[in-house]
């Protein structure tokens, strides 16, 4: 996968330096400092922590009449003062280009990503003890072709591979490919299907897994005023999950569900806010699929000219969506956020969360309180032409 992704940098940064055209290198900082009263997330046995993040990154752009090609590198090097097992120092790597013609949009994305596993255990499998790096590869070509003047069809396709540091989860392997169909119908509403399909293969010390998942989904959107707009995803899903254990024993299991996504915006003078609902498949780390139900609301408010406040919430439920588990874990969270304009292109975030975490199989219940500071700064970079 590493000379997949040097290929198409290699070639592409090739084709791009043989036209002259407009480039930029811009960067950004973004160091914290967090209190946190239970950093593993224990009901009991609790542990309180300081640590602290750092996130330079840079990115270098390169613009033509109809190509359009960004990478973006750098580090998030995470220190802790007590659990130093914790301390991590993560690269990572995007590169996205795009190709335009008269009626088509080729576009190409590579990405190399090294990640603490601890990150994501919301998302995935509710583990806040592990200290396990997870490196995630990805490539993914797609093209948009406008087949008339309101019709547009989409082709997606995504190969990615995710290998852990440690034993604790499976390493994984993932092929999908998604079409899909839209067609404006007025000026507010469009409307079209996407068809898609994945295979992924896991593999960890007690056994391998393989799962086909289907998706069939209407698809919209509508704006309803200058304020208010919505759009969604509505539609079937299937899985076909085999199991085979070290005994080469296997297992295999079909189930079907629904699929949606609602997000629903709003945006006024001083205001935004924006509401999602969710239910999608997911593959996790401990090599089952989890079927995650999600809602997320989130708002901000200008204050003044430097100064805006607003609140971040969210409730999820993770189930495995294999048959016969009843086995479910809830997250909620809640983060009231104020942000000052310190400078024109630097500003300081004071925020608090409340992260809240059930698991009915092992019975638990797991509560955390943190204070984070962040300066956020954005370099403008240089600019110039060959």
């Amino acid at each position: 996968m590493h000379k997949l992704i040097l290929m198409a940098l290699f070639c592409l940064f090739y084709v791009s330096s043989v036209q002259s055209a407009e480039w930029s290198i811009t960067g950004s900082l973004s160091p914290s400092l967090v209190y946190d009263d239970n950093i593993f997330m224990r009901d009991t046995d609790k542990i309180d922590d300081f640590y602290s993040t750092f996130k330079p990154t840079l990115t270098a752009s390169h613009q033509l009449e109809n190509i359009d090609t960004h990478v973006s590198m750098g580090y998030v090097v995470e220190r802790y003062q007590d659990a130093t097992k914790l301390n991590s120092d993560n690269p990572f790597l995007h590169f996205d280009t795009g190709y335009k013609t008269e009626r088509a949009v080729w576009g190409l994305k590579v990405s190399y990503v090294e990640s603490s596993s601890r990150d994501d255990a919301a998302d995935d499998t509710g583990d806040f003890e592990t200290n396990s790096i997870a490196t995630s590869e990805s490539i993914s070509p797609s093209v948009r072709f406008d087949v008339t003047e309101r019709d547009v069809l989409s082709v997606n396709a995504t190969y990615a591979t995710k290998e852990f540091s440690t034993t604790d989860f499976s390493d994984s392997r993932n092929r999908s490919l998604t079409t899909s169909w839209t067609r404006d119908f007025s000026e507010r509403l469009n409307g079209g299907v996407s068809v898609s399909a994945s295979h992924n293969e896991s593999s960890g010390l007690t056994s391998t897994t393989e799962d086909d998942t289907y998706n069939l989904l209407l698809t919209s959107k509508y704006k309803l005023s200058e304020v208010w707009s919505v759009d969604g995803k509505l539609g079937i899903r299937k899985l076909e999950s085999e199991v085979t254990d070290l005994f080469g024993m296997t297992d295999t299991n079909s189930s079907t569900g629904e699929s949606l996504s609602i997000n629903i915006a709003y945006s006024e003078n001083v205001d935004t806010a924006h509401v999602s609902l969710s239910r999608s498949l997911s593959p996790s780390s401990d090599g089952d699929v989890s079927e995650v139900d999600n809602l997320t609301l989130s708002w901000m408010r200008d204050l003044s000219e430097k100064l805006s406040a607003g609140i971040n919430a969210s409730i999820q439920q993770t189930t495995s969506a294999r048959d016969g588990d009843n086995d479910n874990r809830d997250n909620v969270s809640i983060s009231p956020v104020v942000n000052w304009k310190v400078l024109p292109n630097a500003n300081l975030s004071f925020s608090y969360t409340y992260r809240q975490q059930k698991e009915s199989e092992l019975d638990t219940n797991a509560v955390s309180n943190a204070v984070m500071v962040t300066f956020n700064y954005a370099w403008d970079g240089i600019r110039f032409s060959r």
